[in-house]
């Protein structure tokens, strides 16, 4: 019995350790495509609500509907969002308790992003341009960082996976996402498919 509840236990840790690996993995390759080997990384712990990217993608495919002649990045050639498959995801993965940004008890882990240097920093203390405080004084003496922010990447159609992203650095210091990610796995590595913004900055 001590035996049988021995591999029960264990079946369970490799089980949540490889659905955890496999859930970072996405964001991990496209780590790898824009850091520099050695270079000192800041991401932001708390993750992006995932409503961010299910609003977005809904919201640009319908502008792009309505105004066929838009010349913009949305999810056109070939395009790969269906209502149906959008209508799948935005049922499992929308967050039903907070529309918030960012979510407050959901945050990414020092051991999800072992193979890269990185300091992290929850949202609240990263330094913002119309919030300037000692805090920020002390940033700026350090050199310079590039600074991430994600949202869970969420399975779409099998093959896809999306997720939210901001990129910056602590001298830009604006951390809020402007754009998602959209990667798919070919040949055993997820490589970038498309970047679908909200249109705003280029």
């Amino acid at each position: 019995m001590k035996k049988y509840i021995y591999i029960v236990s264990l079946l369970f840790i490799i089980y949540g350790c490889s659905s955890t690996n496999m859930s970072i993995a996405p964001i991990n390759a496209y780590l790898k495509e824009t850091v520099k080997t050695n270079d000192s990384i800041v991401i932001i712990t708390n993750k992006i609500n995932n409503n961010y990217t299910l609003d977005l993608w809904k919201e640009r495919v319908n502008i792009k509907d309505a105004n066929p002649d838009m010349r913009e990045s949305i999810d056109e050639n070939p395009r790969i969002y269906e209502e149906k498959y959008w209508n799948e995801i935005n049922e499992k993965y929308r967050n039903q308790d907070t529309d918030s940004l960012w979510l407050r008890n959901s945050l990414w882990k020092q051991k999800e992003f072992k193979n890269f240097k990185v300091k992290l920093m929850t949202e609240k203390v990263f330094p913002k341009p119309y919030l300037y405080n000692k805090y920020n004084e002390a940033m700026d003496k350090l050199p310079e960082r590039l600074t991430f922010s994600f949202s869970e990447p969420m399975i779409y159609k099998k093959e896809f996976v999306v997720f939210a992203f901001a990129k910056t650095t602590t001298g830009r210091q604006f951390i809020n996402p402007i754009s998602f990610m959209i990667m798919k796995k070919e040949k055993g590595k997820w490589v970038i498919v498309k970047e679908i913004t909200d249109g705003a900055y280029y």
